[in-house]
């Protein structure tokens, strides 16, 4: 074999091995957002997965992948790979304007590197209108607690009000008097009254027969 054929031997599965690099633009909002980052084939199965994340606050994170092991996200739970039917996928969710920044993923196959740069705005609250968003919410909650309490105190006075009623004893009614009606004054003196006017004739009746009868009993002594 000559010299030169045994280069293009060695050079052919260089030119096979290409690295490709794509770089998009995206604007986020508050939703969940899901980019495909690259597909698992068989003739073209990933071996290793980074994605490098730095915001524009300056922090950094990566998330993990390596053919036949789990991930590894060293980001918060906002920032994950997934796999589904053989795609891996960057799931981003509830991200924040501070949260705009690069982000950077690395698809090592057998035959070549693929790298996707995404350089990503995100939309939504600013820093005030969060403020003003917490204050509501927390408006909110204490004007919902404070019903609660008012609801759950006056369900109690209720309940003891009517507690407390059924338990007060129920006034005594009034006895029958028992003892004799005493006569007014005026009524006594008519019937002792009467009783003398009663008396006296029957006292006089008495005496004109007695002494009707004494003299009837002299009488004929005197003729004697």
């Amino acid at each position: 074999m000559s010299q030169w054929e045994l280069c293009l031997v060695l050079l052919l599965p260089l030119t096979l091995c290409f690295d490709l690099e794509v770089t998009e633009r995206k604007t986020i909002g508050r939703e969940p957002d899901v980019t495909p980052i690259c597909t698992n084939a068989t003739e073209h199965i990933i071996t290793l997965i980074v994605c490098k994340i730095r915001t524009e606050r300056r922090e950094e994170c990566s998330l993990l992948y390596q053919h036949g092991e789990d991930f590894v996200h060293q980001c918060d739970s906002r920032f994950t790979l997934v796999m589904e039917n053989q795609t891996a996928f960057l799931h981003l969710t509830s991200l924040t304007p501070v949260d705009s920044g690069s982000y950077t993923c690395e698809c090592s196959h057998p035959d070549g590197t693929y790298i996707l740069r995404l350089n990503i705005t995100v939309e939504g609250y600013t820093v005030s209108e969060q403020e003003v968003t917490s204050m509501t919410s927390h408006r909110q909650m204490l004007l919902i607690g404070a019903v609660v309490i008012i609801s759950i105190t006056a369900v109690t006075w209720l309940i003891y009000r009517g507690i407390r009623h059924r338990r007060q004893p129920e006034p005594l009614s009034s006895l029958p008097n028992t003892e004799p009606d005493i006569e007014p004054y005026n009524t006594y003196v008519e019937r002792v009254s009467g009783l003398y006017s009663t008396v006296s004739p029957h006292n006089c009746n008495n005496s004109n027969h007695s002494h009707t009868s004494t003299t009837e009993d002299t009488q004929p002594e005197t003729l004697a």
